[in-house]
């Protein structure tokens, strides 16, 4: 059978430099776009890090120095290995990279995720284990203008909030007296640690939290067990939302009321789950659990190794991130209108030799070869 074909080695070598020249320019026109919710993680995080300096001015009236070996970014905010209301030991290294002030447009994100709006009601419970996490979190609350109740465990893992005289509550009456807080309310808090009772403390750092909690007027939860201790929290969250669905439920830390048991804090998903399957908590107990139950979305603030793998936020970096670096707040991108424009023109080339080379075909100006095919 004979057959004829045009041979176009031009017409391919130009589509080729074509091809060439667009891959060339479309790479080179990639910009910097800035994410969802830019200006609101901006201003988050910006509280955050004014939150945290000012702490560090005002410990410094007192405190000679700060441990720049287990603080190396001298935030001021990282605490002690070992204290009297130290619960159980912690690694450093996630400790130093929650003082990240980034992480206050990590929790912008969950909450608008989570379709939080200005005004919606949701509860909050966090441990003494975190206190910069914890200001990112309430910075970004505040700055989105939610409407939350907050509940603190006030013990504290290694290199938390674990000075005695310088707890999480003492942190927060101090931003509140400089206004760094405004709007968020904080009244109830419980020792924490094992059955959210410090069972694993001294007698004499169990009385330093309970001093802690008075001196900055919460009211303590203590119902002398973890059971009835959740219950309190359920009952104090329920009165505040008055039986209405919450559109969140915030967990920072390892606080055992929250999470119910070490087990489920081993389970339940880090970030935010919108609809958290029961058969996730090995213990059916636990503030998260009775969310769950009630379709509650919950944003979870554990297993920070996984978050901060997820959303590009650096391990234990030296020197922190500037604020406004990283993917959460912009993107490089293609320029989807170049994108477009170059793919038409070279498709609109391809039809046009194809064109051209059927108007010689048809007019016999071609160049034909010929080859037997069997």
């Amino acid at each position: 059978m004979k057959t004829s074909y045009i041979k176009s080695n031009s017409v391919i070598i130009l589509l080729t430099l074509l091809s060439v020249a667009g891959f060339i320019i479309v790479e080179n026109t990639m910009t910097y776009v800035k994410q969802k919710h830019y200006n609101e993680k901006m201003e988050a995080a910006v509280r955050t890090k004014n939150a945290i300096d000012y702490l560090k001015n005002y410990r410094m009236k007192n405190v000679l120095f700060v441990d720049d070996l287990n603080d190396p970014n001298e935030t001021g905010i990282v605490g002690q290995k070992y204290s009297q209301i130290t619960t159980e030991n912690s690694p450093l290294p996630i400790k130093l990279s929650t003082t990240n002030p980034n992480f206050a447009a990590l929790a912008v994100q969950l909450l608008k995720d989570a379709d939080v709006k200005e005004g919606d009601k949701i509860a909050v419970c966090m441990s003494g284990s975190f206190p910069a996490l914890n200001i990112a979190v309430l910075s970004a609350l505040e700055v989105l203008k939610v409407n939350p109740i907050v509940i603190i465990s006030v013990s504290s893992s290694s290199w938390g909030a674990n000075d005695p005289e310088f707890t999480f509550p003492d942190m927060i009456h101090i931003l509140k007296g400089a206004s760094v807080f405004k709007t968020i309310e904080f009244k109830y808090a419980s020792i924490g640690g094992m059955q959210d009772l410090g069972m694993s403390l001294s007698k004499t750092g169990r009385s330093m939290i309970i001093d802690a909690i008075e001196r900055n007027g919460l009211v303590l939860i203590d119902k002398g067990d973890l059971q009835s201790n959740i219950s309190e929290r359920m009952k104090i969250i329920d009165a505040y939302s008055n039986g209405k669905p919450l559109k969140a439920f915030i967990n920072v830390g390892g606080g055992i009321a929250s999470l119910g048991t070490a087990k489920n804090g081993e389970q339940i998903p880090s970030g935010l789950t919108k609809n958290m399957k029961l058969n996730k908590f090995p213990d059916k107990t636990g503030c998260i659990y009775e969310m769950a139950k009630r379709d509650v979305p919950i944003i979870n603030f554990l297993n920070l190794e996984k978050m901060m793998k997820d959303y590009k936020l650096p391990v234990n970096p030296v020197p922190l991130p500037e604020i406004g670096e990283g993917e959460l707040y912009t993107v490089y991108q293609y320029n989807l209108k170049i994108v477009i424009g170059i793919t038409a023109v070279l498709l609109l080339s391809i039809a046009l030799f194809v064109y051209i080379d059927r108007k010689k075909h048809q007019t016999g100006n071609d160049i034909i070869s010929d080859e037997i095919q069997i």
